[in-house]
This record gives C-alpha cells, structure tokens and sequence, in this order.
C-alpha cells in the first residue's frame, strides 16, 4: 500500500510538471504568435530598415559660380567624388575570395599613395580580445574630392567594399585674382562675395537612399540637388588684372601698410576692379604669401598661438578699400568747394589770400607751400591743394552747413556697397566743431573715412549731383538662366546741382593740366585730378601718411573714376612716394583695353610757350618738392644751388613775371629733418652708363624704363631734392628722334 500511495504522489508531481512545462510554452507561443500576426510587418520592415540605413546620403550641391561681367570665372564648383570603405562586407568577401580583398586594398594603395596598405589590412581583420574586426563597421572616409574619372576608372574594376560619395569642390581659377572681393568659403566661414550672397550660391542638398518597399524587396531612391544660383559681378577681369599689376610694382617700389586701387563708374556705381597690396591665394588661404618678409610668420609660424595665427589671417584676408578707414586728406578739398558754390557763399571767380599759414586756436596751420599762394582763385585753389583757401571758403560755409553737406556726400554713413564688413568712418560731432576743428576738416583732416566712401562721394562731384551706390554685383541667375536679383543704379540722394557738378567736371583738370598732377597728363586725353597727402594717428609722430590719387575721364563726360592710395608707406619722404605713377599706368591701361579714342587734340609742343608769361611765387621757406611742382606747373625751368630740402632764397625773387620756360635759380640748405639725406644729381641728357655712374657715385642705387641704348629724358626724384642716401632713382631712356632739350655748363636742363 505504501508503494502504491508513493508511486502515484510522484506521478502526480510530474503531471504538474509537464503541465507548466506546456502552459508556459503555450504562454510563449501565443505571445510570439500575437507579435508576428499583429506587429509582424511592421517590425520586419523596420529591421530591414535599420540593415539598410546606413546607405542613406546626403547629396551637395555644386554652389553657384562667381563670373566677372564678361563671363570670366573667378570661382566655380565642381563635382568630386569620396571614396568610402565598407570594411564588414570586405571581410565577408574574404571567406569566399581572399583574391577579391587582395584587389581592393592593394588598388586603393596604388591609386592613393597616401593610404596605408597595412592599416587597411588591419580594418578587415578580427580582434582577438574583442572578436570583431578592428573596423567594425559598414561606412569608413578613406579619399575626399577625387575627379570624376578616377572614380570611373575605380568602378569599371567592380571593386568588392569600396563605394563612392559624390560632393562638391569650390576653387578659384585666377587664384589670387579679386581676392579679397571674391572671398572663399571655408566651411561654415565664408569671406567676401561668398559670404555675402551665401545664401543665393549655396543651393539645395539631394539625397540618395533605399527603402524596404514591403514585398521582400528594396528599391533605390535618388533626390537629385539643387545647385546654386550664379553670380554676375561690375567687375572687369582685364581691367581688375591692370590694377593689381600697378599695385603690386608700387607696393614691390615702396613698403606701406596698404596699397589700393579701384576703378568704377561715377554714374553706376558699378565697380570695375577693386585691388589691393598683400594679396593670397583664393585656393590656399591659409598659407603664407611670397610677399610676406616678416620672419615672425615665414619661419616661426608653427610657434604663433592659434589666437595670433588667426589674427594675422584675418588682417591679410580683410578688404582695406571697405573694411579701413584713414583721414582723406587734400581729396576732400573739391567736396567742400562744390558745397560752398552750391550754398551760395562763394562763386568761381572768388578769390582768396594765401600766406602760407594761419592761427586759429593757439594753433599754427600751415600750407604746403609756405611761402603761401598769393592770391588764388578758387580753380587754383584745387589745383594747387592750397589749405588757406579752403580754410577761408569753411569759415564762409559754417560748421553748420560743412557738417549737413559732409553727411550729405556719405561719410560717417555706410555706402550699403555688397560686401561684409564695411566700416562707416568716424566724425566729429556737429557741436563739437569748433574754428580749430573745421579748419583741419577744410583739408580732409580729423576725420575718418573708407575708400569706397570717398570715391563714391567724389564721384557725386561728376556725375551730376548724384550719390550713387557702388555695387560690385549686377546680376544673380538661377540654373535655367532666370534673373532671381538684379541690382539696377540706386541714387541716394541728390548733393549737388548739375550746375555746381559741371563746374567740378571742368574745374579740376587744372589739376592735370597746371597743377600739382601735372604728371598725370596723357597726350589727346582729358583728365580731372585731385591729389591728397593726409597725415594720419597722432600728430606727434610724423611717420604716418596717406598718399592719394583720384582721377576721372574723359573729364568733359566721364566713364572712369580711378581712385589710388599708398596708405602709410614706410621710411616716407616727402615727394618720393607717390601714387600718381600707378594711377596714370592705371589709365594708360584702361584706355588701351577699352581703345578709347583722344578726347582732344594734341598739341604741338614747340608752340606751347609762345607768348606766355607766369608770376613766379616767393619759395622762401618751402620744401623744395613742392616748389618743384609748382614750377613744373607754370612751365619753368630751374637751377638748385646747395644741398638740403629747404628754400631759403631764390632769383627772380616772388612776384616777378617772366616767360614761360624761363629759369629759376633756388638756393637750398639743410634743415633739422634733412639729416642723412644727399641732394639728386641731374642725370636729364646722358647716356645710361654716364647717368649710372653719377648717381651711383652720389649714393643711390639705379633702375629705369624704356630703351637702355636711349638718353635719360626724365628722373624722379628730380633733381635737387634731397632724399636718404641710398634710395632709388628711376629713369626714363627715351631714343629720341629730333633734339629738344640742351644742358649747359651748369648742368640744368634748358628748352631750346
């Protein structure tokens, strides 16, 4: 009985057993069940999904190109190619053809020398302590940015593992061309016109991807991008080309913080070229430029900080004709004239007085020529840049309506050009113009000011009356060619009347034709001037000066406006540098490319002095540069006697009437600033060799221009003029046809 009892108790105990065994798989199956019935599709969808992700890629977009007016392409963007490793199914390959990941790695190697055959090697294979490949996964950069046939080639080889991005590469055909207009694009930084239009060039992404369609199938998807829209520039490449060739020779001729050059429309507004010293290329912005002597950055650029690195970039990409400001100078002296006839306070036959100097404040104010003008008028005035005039015809306006018409011509104002970081200049306030302070401001002192600001107040001189906009984009198109933006001729407002703008046009050719830019004359061709030498920062150093040039022509209807600067030049000396070489090659060049045909009659040189007399001015105590200028001007020769900078006597004596290419005798001394400095021979006449060897024993070291077989028909500096021992001096060899000049015993040069 005791068995029996015992057998089924455990009979009993196993029944149970087996009965949860299969209540708990039947628990499972249902469950199991439940999830394939209700939620099967969808969670094998989303698992085929997640196997097929990773294939899903964002395409970019070509960005648009940036094309001068002429359709020259100054950057594009073209489509380049990543090569990508998919180092899972590499290995999978392996196990069925180890021949097949042999073929990948060792052509990736030989195509791309930079990879390494044994660390792709190690991609593919197993870690021993975690038993997975070192390069657990399906997506690895190997190259960015390779050329369309590459990767071609590398496709017809069907090789197993590798797959190919497609991406974008911006780069800029002309290199260093309009750089610091153009700009470049650097990841999320962009400078220039591609920062600016960022938004119209940077187009729209495409995407390529697969989808699980739900039929045990996965089917491609391709979204193809949007490329950028193209931007159409005011610039003129072969007239942007000429002014970066003049600013670089001046900048290789004279170190200076900056150089510039800008050409445009005084009409439009439309910029034609915009160039500037200290240039880099567009391609490479990183990389130290050739012109860059500084050792701090040629060799030890390694050791800078990041934070020191940056800011000499910064410095090097940043567009001085927008970005800088200076004090104007002499160039704003038209600009308070044309104010002054517009108010009514003076008319173009106003005359003033010029001594040479004036107190106002406590303050000595003296003009460049400091034996003063004399009486002047008010075309003699500009001509002549003669600071007590313009300091008269100030007070005659007030600081009232010289504050009203400053803002009027734009300064202390952005200009709104299409171009990041324009700076607006800095002035006085309108009631902190006191007599001391509009004196200064009379002469385009105190105050600061952009380029663009100037040349675009300058060109309202000229062109009417108008404040123009300058804009240095014309046109944005899409990719079918539709006009998305076009930037038409926006007048600001109108500062002057056409009568006061006509009497400008006329008024400032004195300025080339018997003033103080009398080198800038080019036979047959009418040119408006006016010059400016601005000290800059504080006036206790006089190391700081800004050097400018702005011309226009054809003077009677202008469509040039050029505009020159040689902003702080280093070791300055007075009457040395100049931009008014550059600025004349400058137009020189622009007339050639545009063929433009004389605007006048050239003269007869023989019959130019016929019956014409000059006052000769009283020199005593001037700079004998400027005395030089003013005599070239009146048609005189002359004669220095002594060494030095200084005037101290001079025969006929000021105020005597002579003929035109008479002769004045100038007796020089040294003055306190004159120290080191040796007086230029006259070298005008002689052979190369002869020229060489005078100036060579003088001191200076030689170059020149023109025939080296010819005879020297002009140097500069001139001579007479005392400069540092050692400095350049430039001559012009010339063969000449027919004898006009002679030198007598003393050497100066005589008109026959």
């Amino acid at each position: 009985m005791r068995k029996s009892s015992g057998g089924i108790r455990a009979n009993g105990r196993f029944a149970f057993i087996l009965f949860a065994f299969f209540a708990a798989f039947a628990l499972m199956f249902g469950r199991v069940l439940y999830m394939k019935v209700v939620h099967g599709a969808e969670y094998e969808a989303a698992a085929k999904n997640q196997q097929i992700n990773r294939y899903d890629i964002t395409i970019p977009p070509n960005r648009g190109s940036i094309l001068d007016r002429n359709n020259q392409v100054l950057a594009i963007s073209t489509t380049v190619y990543n090569v990508a490793l998919d180092s899972l199914q590499l290995a999978e390959v392996a196990e069925l053809s180890p021949e097949e990941q042999e073929k990948t790695l060792t052509t990736l190697c030989e195509y791309f020398p930079e990879l390494d055959y044994n660390i792709l090697k190690q991609y593919v294979t197993i870690n021993p302590e975690t038993g997975e490949l070192y390069m657990n996964n399906h997506w690895k950069y190997l190259v960015k940015g390779i050329e369309r046939s590459v990767k071609e080639e590398l496709e017809a080889m069907n090789l197993k593992g590798v797959y190919f991005e497609k991406s974008s590469k911006r780069s800029y055909p002309l290199n260093s061309s309009a750089c610091h207009l153009v700009g470049f694009t650097r990841g999320d930084a962009q400078w220039g016109l591609e920062g600016y239009y960022n938004s119209y060039m940077e187009g729209t992404p495409g995407r390529s991807f697969i989808l699980y369609n739900g039929a045990d199938s996965v089917v491609h998807q391709d979204y193809d991008a949007k490329d950028g829209d193209t931007i159409i520039t005011t610039i003129d490449y072969n007239i942007q080309k000429i002014a970066e060739e003049v600013v670089a020779e001046t900048a290789a001729e004279w170190s200076a913080k900056n150089v510039a050059a800008m050409v445009m429309d005084p009409y439009t507004g439309e910029v034609y070229a915009m160039a500037e010293s200290h240039s880099f290329d567009l391609n490479n912005p990183n990389e130290i430029p050739e012109w860059e002597t500084d050792t701090k950055y040629t060799e030890n650029w390694d050791q800078l900080s990041s934070e020191e690195q940056l800011e000499y970039l910064n410095t090097m990409w940043k567009n001085f004709c927008v970005s800088d400001t200076y004090e104007p100078g002499s160039i704003f002296k038209p600009m308070l004239v044309a104010a002054a006839l517009e108010e009514g306070v003076i008319t173009p036959n106003s005359s003033f007085q010029c001594n040479g100097y004036t107190d106002i404040g406590g303050y000595r104010i003296k003009c460049h020529l400091v034996s003063g003008h004399g009486n002047i008028n008010v075309e003699q005035i500009m001509a002549q840049s003669c600071n007590m005039g313009v300091i008269q015809i100030a007070n005659l306006l007030g600081a009232d309506k010289f504050y009203e018409y400053q803002r009027e011509f734009g300064f202390g104002d952005y200009t709104g050009i299409d171009l990041p970081g324009e700076a607006a200049g800095q002035l006085h306030s309108k009631e902190s113009i006191g007599p001391t302070e509009l004196a200064t401001m009379s002469f385009g002192q105190t105050f600061n000011c952009t380029s663009i600001q100037v040349i675009a107040a300058f060109s309202s001189l000229i062109n009417g009356g108008n404040l123009v906009k300058p804009h240095v984009v014309s046109q944005i198109v899409d990719a079918d060619g539709n006009v998305v933006l076009e930037n038409d001729t926006e007048v600001v407002r109108r500062v002057i009347s056409e009568k006061t703008s006509a009497y400008m046009r006329t008024a400032l050719k004195a300025t080339v034709e018997n003033g103080l830019a009398k080198k800038l004359q080019i036979d047959g061709y009418s040119i408006g001037c006016k010059t400016g030498t601005a000290e800059q920062g504080s006036r206790t150093n006089d190391d700081l000066w800004a050097l400018s040039n702005m011309s226009y022509f054809p003077a009677e209807n202008p469509k040039y406006i050029v505009f020159t600067v040689i902003n702080q030049p280093s070791d300055y000396v007075e009457g040395v540098q100049t931009p008014t070489p550059m600025t004349k090659k400058l137009i020189e060049g622009i007339i050639k490319y545009d063929n433009l045909e004389p605007t006048q009659p050239v003269e007869d040189e023989a019959n130019l002095s016929q019956n014409k007399t000059v006052t000769v001015a009283d020199y005593t105590d001037s700079v004998i540069f400027d005395v030089i200028g003013d005599l070239d001007g009146k048609e005189l020769t002359y004669k220095v006697v002594g060494n030095g900078n200084t005037v101290v006597n001079q025969v006929p004596k000021g105020g005597t009437t002579v003929d035109v290419g008479s002769e004045v005798i100038l007796y020089v001394q040294r003055s306190e600033e004159d120290t080191g400095t040796v007086s230029v021979p006259n070298v005008v006449g002689k052979n190369y060799e002869q020229a060489e060897t005078t100036l060579t024993n003088a001191g200076f070291t030689v170059a020149f221009e023109g025939d080296q077989s010819g005879t020297v028909t002009a140097q500069d500096p001139k001579y007479g003029v005392s400069v540092a021992k050692g400095s350049e001096v430039m001559l012009t060899l010339e063969i000449p046809e027919k004898t006009d000049t002679s030198t007598d015993t003393t050497g100066t040069q005589t008109t026959q």
